[in-house]
C-alpha cells in the first residue's frame, strides 16, 4: 500500500502539468488571468495553514504569494494601461506590504484582506475577457 503523501504527490504532478499546458496556449490577457487564479490559491492555501498552527512568515504560500504579486505588477503596461496601471501599482504594493506585516505579526487578517482585494481585481479582469 502506498502512502498517503503518494497521492498527493501525483495530484500536485498532475496538477503542474495541467498548469504547465494552460500557460503554454494562453493568450497575454489569459496568462494575467492565470496569475489571479494562482495568486488566490496561494493565499487560501496560507490561510489554510495559518488555520492548522503554521505560521504565515517562512510559510511557501506567502513566498508564492509574493512572487506572483512583483510577477503581475511587473506586467503592467503603463505605456497604455493610463490612469489604471497607476492604480494596479498602488494596490500591488500595498499587498506586498500587507502580506509582509501579516508575517510579521503572524496575523492572518492581512491575508483575507489582500485576498478579497485580488478576488475584485480577478474578477474584474475576467470580466474584461467576455
Amino acid at each position: 500500500m502506498y502512502p498517503r503523501t503518494h497521492h498527493a504527490v501525483a495530484n500536485q504532478q498532475y496538477r503542474n502539468l495541467e498548469l504547465q499546458s494552460r500557460v503554454a496556449s494562453a493568450s497575454p490577457h489569459g496568462l494575467v488571468s492565470i496569475l489571479y487564479e494562482e495568486l488566490l490559491r496561494a493565499l487560501d492555501l496560507l490561510n489554510a495553514s495559518f488555520v492548522r498552527g503554521n505560521s504565515i512568515s517562512g510559510n511557501p504560500h506567502h513566498g508564492k504569494a509574493l512572487s506572483i504579486i512583483i510577477a503581475l505588477e511587473g506586467s503592467i503596461d503603463f505605456n497604455n494601461g493610463g490612469d489604471l496601471a497607476s492604480v494596479l501599482q498602488r494596490i500591488y504594493r500595498s499587498a506586498i506590504r500587507t502580506l509582509n506585516n501579516a508575517a510579521r505579526a503572524n496575523d492572518a487578517s492581512g491575508v483575507t484582506e489582500v485576498r478579497s482585494a485580488i478576488s475584485d481585481i480577478s474578477y474584474a479582469w475576467n470580466a474584461l475577457a467576455q
